[in-house]
């Protein structure tokens, strides 16, 4: 199992704020929010009306060499402190988690944007040297930078 972990607290921001922008995403903000860097986050298809359960698609640079994109399904949403995506590929449940989780505090919001993938039993942990062919430390770190700063981003885009 490979985790990969961002914790950070953003000033000026609540989990309210960033919880709704993450849930309900669209394009036009989405690239308003980084342009150049985030090309597209939207609703593929809608599930339940606190949007569980919603089909997105995500496409995005990581520092301009690197691209993540992905569909998911919102396993959870817990309103306004824990999102969860779980990534889907031709209909199936991949082992691959993104989970955001927030907390307000009196220095802002606190952050955890954790990555999860692979496997937890024994037979699925031997695909984990596969995955990190992708999923290295470079792709790491560059997920790691593309965080310390899009957080810091989206808390002032909401300010304007």
């Amino acid at each position: 199992m490979i985790h990969h972990v961002v914790e950070l607290t953003v000033a000026g921001a609540t989990a309210a704020g960033f919880y709704g922008f993450m849930i309900d995403p669209a394009d036009t903000r989405y690239q308003e929010w980084w342009p150049g860097e985030h090309l597209q986050f939207h609703i593929l298809k809608r599930g339940e009306p606190n949007h569980l359960g919603d089909l997105v698609y995500m496409d995005e640079y990581l520092g301009g060499k690197r691209r993540l994109k992905f569909r998911a399904r919102v396993i959870v949403a817990d309103k306004p402190n824990r999102i969860v995506w779980q990534m889907i590929k031709a209909g199936v449940r991949l082992p691959a988690t993104v989970e955001l989780a927030l907390a307000d505090t009196d220095q802002g919001v606190e952050l955890r944007h954790e990555l999860r993938i692979g496997f937890d039993n024994p037979l699925g942990r031997s695909l984990d040297p596969l995955i990190r062919l992708y999923f290295n430390s470079g792709f790491q770190n560059a997920l790691t930078e593309h965080c310390n700063v899009e957080w810091y981003r989206l808390a002032d885009y909401l300010k304007s």
